[in-house]
């Protein structure tokens, strides 16, 4: 069976994507730079909507779009928005930390994971500014530290069906599971077949 996580910008499209079917749904604010955590408030309205109506809910949690690294205060932001997420009984948190050279951020990400604890974890996209070469050290590591879950969109530069297939092995050596991201509801079924996978994510893989 497929499943399909829509990510949603804000709390208002999450009752219409639970009436398309939505058994797990993806929440952020500030899609257009690539997403950023929810107010406190959302966050509580959000997850009770969903639980009443049997939804998991995931969250992406980043303090501003863009790629340079994390300084300590957006840390400690980030860290903050993990422990209120935990208690209001967020499903899962999906982070991201790179360093300069693209490279795991594991000092920030051990922060966020041990933050997270007791959430499902997701990798985000930013697993694709990761050199190809040095992808299968880095899902060593979040493989390690508990991820569940890694966000590729695949590298657009090239056919992303090979580079998610390339990804996808790496990630199954690891116990780890490859989710292919920005996935329109046209090509969700075909993408999910073409990798042998039943979990496709975006913010168009649903029609609703």
């Amino acid at each position: 069976m497929l499943l399909v996580e829509p990510l949603l910008e804000n709390y208002t499209e999450l009752p219409a994507a639970i009436r398309a079917g939505a058994k797990r749904i993806a929440l952020a604010d500030n899609l257009a730079v690539g997403g950023t955590t929810v107010s406190k408030g959302v966050m509580a309205e959000a997850v009770r909507y969903a639980h009443e109506h049997q939804v998991t809910l995931d969250l992406i949690i980043a303090p501003r779009g863009g790629q340079a690294p994390y300084n300590g205060v957006e840390i400690k932001m980030m860290e903050a928005d993990l422990l209120e997420a935990q208690q209001l009984g967020v499903d899962g948190a999906i982070i991201s930390a790179l360093t300069d050279q693209q490279q795991l951020d594991v000092e920030v990400l051990s922060t966020l994971i041990a933050a997270a604890g007791g959430m499902t974890l997701t990798f985000g996209q930013a697993f694709d500014r990761i050199r190809p070469q040095d992808r299968g050290t880095a899902l060593d590591w979040l493989a390690s530290q508990g991820v569940d879950h890694v966000l590729s969109a695949g590298t657009a530069a090239k056919d992303r069906l090979t580079d998610w297939t390339a990804s996808k092995r790496l990630a199954d050596a690891d116990g780890l599971t490859l989710i292919p991201a920005d996935i329109t509801a046209a090509e969700a079924t075909q993408v999910a077949a073409d990798l042998k996978v039943n979990l496709v994510y975006g913010p168009q893989v649903l029609d609703f």
